[in-house]
């Protein structure tokens, strides 16, 4: 694959990650409410089958999203916490379905619940394997117990089947209109980065997060400016400079890692947030940028950049100070000379390649 093709899936597989994150911050209430209506469904109407034993269904579903929660705004990967969530909800409901009369049961529908949020989920591939594994579920808890009193019921089952397919189907459109409209909402059409609109929001969802480097809960930004850009533009002319925007941007991103989001912020600033790095770690990969991007001459044009870095103090994240002291950061490695990386709270004995 090509270096836009490159470019593409990387920033691609990081939209994903900034839609996935964003939507599991919007669904949690609504996904508390429908537990609330399950428990009072169960409470009043579900007493003479299963007892109280719809207690510690619902709490362990409550505790899986718990702790997806968790982990999954520090991970680079929270399709899997999300994923492995998501995934004990329909086994649980499965499980109920089991023990209250298989196709007779009352619980039976409530399996299409978790095929509504298939697709703000996941993507095609995802959907499909989950599709498969919620009807497989449904299948197995109303056949297995009696499959006589199945075959009699076969009606009920084939219309709640087909029910819990055509949700997913109908869903899907809706979440490729979400999809199409953040793309176009969230991404620098120049460079391809994340844009302001972008990183406002993710700036939300990391404030007020712990920050504990023992634990792994660092975070660190990167504040990054081309120098003399405008020279660039003088000299060679915008379209050379676009060019040069471009070839920088597919630069930086491959010398990030897996979980790293990177941020057009304007003009030719962009910030680069690190989820788990501390000190060390941040010093490298920025040393790595800089190096990366004096080395790489794009479009035949020696630039060059300078580095303000900036790592969250042990609490919680206050993005607006820790953007202040990236900024300040980038400030004084430009007072030294330029395509150089600056520490907030110390200068890293670092000189130009």
């Amino acid at each position: 694959m090509g270096k836009s093709g490159d470019t593409l899936v990387s920033i691609h597989e990081e939209a994903r990650r900034e839609r996935l994150l964003d939507m599991e911050r919007r669904v949690r209430r609504y996904r508390l409410a429908c537990f609330g209506i399950l428990a009072l469904a169960l409470a009043v109407g579900g007493g003479d089958s299963l007892g109280y034993g719809w207690i510690p269904l619902l709490a362990l579903a409550l505790l899986g999203f718990s702790v997806a929660d968790r982990f999954m705004r520090t991970s680079s990967r929270p399709a899997l916490w999300i994923a492995g969530a998501w995934a004990a909800l329909p086994a649980l409901l499965a499980a109920a379905v089991f023990v209250t009369g298989g196709a007779t049961s009352p619980a039976l529908a409530w399996l299409a619940l978790p095929a509504v949020t298939l697709g703000f989920r996941f993507e095609p591939r995802g959907m499909i394997v989950g599709t498969v594994y919620v009807t497989v579920l449904f299948l197995f808890a109303a056949i297995v117990p009696d499959p006589q009193l199945a075959w009699e019921q076969r009606q009920l089952l084939i219309a709640i089947a087909a029910l819990i397919i055509s949700t997913v189907i109908l869903s899907g459109a809706l979440v490729e209109s979400d999809r199409a409209h953040r793309r176009r909402s969230t991404l620098d059409p120049l460079t391809g980065l994340f844009n302001r609109n972008a990183l406002e929001q993710r700036l939300s969802e990391l404030d007020g997060q712990p920050c504990d480097p023992f634990e792994g809960q660092s975070h660190a930004f990167v504040l990054c400016d081309l120098d003399h850009f405008k020279r660039v533009n003088d000299q060679f002319g915008h379209a050379a400079g676009d060019a040069v925007l471009q070839d920088v941007a597919y630069t930086m991103r491959a010398a990030l890692r897996a979980g790293d989001s990177i941020y057009r912020v304007g003009g030719e600033e962009i910030l680069v947030m690190l989820p788990g790095a501390g000190h060390e770690d941040a010093l490298e990969i920025a040393e790595r940028l800089r190096l990366a991007v004096r080395e790489r001459r794009p479009v035949g044009v020696p630039v060059s950049i300078s580095v303000g870095v900036a790592v969250a103090e042990p609490g919680v994240v206050d993005t607006d100070e820790l953007l202040a002291r990236a900024d300040a950061a980038l400030y004084a490695a430009k007072a030294k000379g330029r395509d150089v990386v600056y520490f907030d709270d110390y200068e890293p004995e670092l000189a130009p390649a």
